[in-house]
């Protein structure tokens, strides 16, 4: 009896598992069903053509630069646009909607009259039209043109100060002076803040591991960006890169323009230097000339003199003489 009532639970237990199951597996067919209808009612939907209205803030950037900005004038704009759905979908997306910002580089400037300036909606509903992929007829904004207000400014040719931190591989430097290009950037800007420019600085060019001839675009640095604009925003910096190494070379001290005739020993010296290996068979004793200094001292009361260095190639750098100083006689 135990044994058959078992059975029958065990029976009626599976059974509302399999109802169970079932009633899930018809829930989620009927759930799929729904999500693909709706999705192909959404697809539907937006292929139709919707007509949308848009309110936009304008804002203006890239201002030829022998001008400045004063007055927005119309600093609104609406549009009214008929696009299919998705577009307007991709619009509201991934566009900024409120915020019409004009490259004024991409458009033609009319001067009105004094200090007004205009540029027409026409142009805007061309560029308009391409980047929506729309037709120029299902655009239309609410004025003809933009007007704002911009004056002329002071211009002044002021030289670019270079900045840049290279970090070189061991036993290389720069060659020569570094080259910028333009040297010169004109200025604009209110003549009394372009009176205290003397020279405009770059923001900083890192450069790691260098060990040959570089060649880098760096930023100008804008001192004052609400007042002034430069007519180039960037220039090139070309290093010049060689491999040095230390050697030296034997030179003869000169005593020829002494008021004394006298005799130091020793009579050379050993010249240390830093040569470019393209300069470094380019070194001769007789470029250099080291001399005795005697102003303001008493040369019969001393012992030694300071030898100084006047003359040196203009390849070689970190010159250092050995000895620094000498014994010397006087010869009566």
């Amino acid at each position: 009896m135990s044994s058959s009532s078992s059975k029958y639970h065990s029976e009626k237990d599976r059974k509302k598992k399999q109802s169970f199951f079932r009633f899930r597996s018809d829930r989620l067919i009927f759930i799929i069903c729904i999500f693909i209808a709706s999705l192909f009612w959404l697809l539907i939907k937006l292929s139709d053509d919707y007509t949308v209205n848009y309110s936009f803030k304008v804002s203006y950037n890239n201002i030829p630069a022998e001008l400045r900005l004063t007055k927005v004038v119309d600093s609104s704009l609406n549009l009214n646009l008929t696009a299919r759905g998705f577009t307007i979908l991709k619009m509201n997306l991934f566009d900024d909607m409120d915020i019409l910002d004009i490259n004024l580089d991409n458009y033609s400037i009319e001067h009105k009259n004094g200090i007004k300036y205009a540029i027409n909606t026409n142009e805007l509903t061309q560029r308009f039209a391409d980047i929506v992929g729309v037709s120029e007829n299902e655009i239309h904004f609410s004025k003809v043109n933009l007007t704002f207000e911009m004056e002329k400014t002071g211009e002044k040719s002021v030289q670019v100060v270079p900045n840049y931190s290279l970090n070189f591989v061991n036993q290389y430097d720069l060659y020569s002076e570094v080259k910028a290009d333009p040297e010169f950037i004109m200025v604009y800007g209110p003549k009394n803040v372009l009176d205290t420019i003397k020279a405009i600085s770059t923001k900083n060019l890192v450069l790691e591991n260098v060990m040959s001839d570089q060649e880098g675009k760096v930023q100008i640095e804008n001192p004052n960006p609400a007042l002034l604009s430069f007519n180039h925003d960037e220039i090139t910096l070309t290093f010049n890169v060689d491999k040095f190494t230390e050697s030296d070379i034997t030179v003869s001290i000169n005593l020829s323009n002494l008021p004394y005739k006298i005799k130091t020993f020793p009579s050379q010296v050993k010249v240390f230097y830093r040569v470019a290996q393209i300069d470094f068979n380019e070194v001769r004793a007789h470029q250099f000339n080291i001399y005795p200094v005697i102003n303001n001292m008493d040369v019969l009361q001393a012992n030694k003199l300071q030898l100084k260095l006047s003359k040196q190639p203009d390849f070689v750098r970190n010159v250092r003489i050995v000895p620094a100083d000498v014994e010397f006689l006087i010869i009566k």
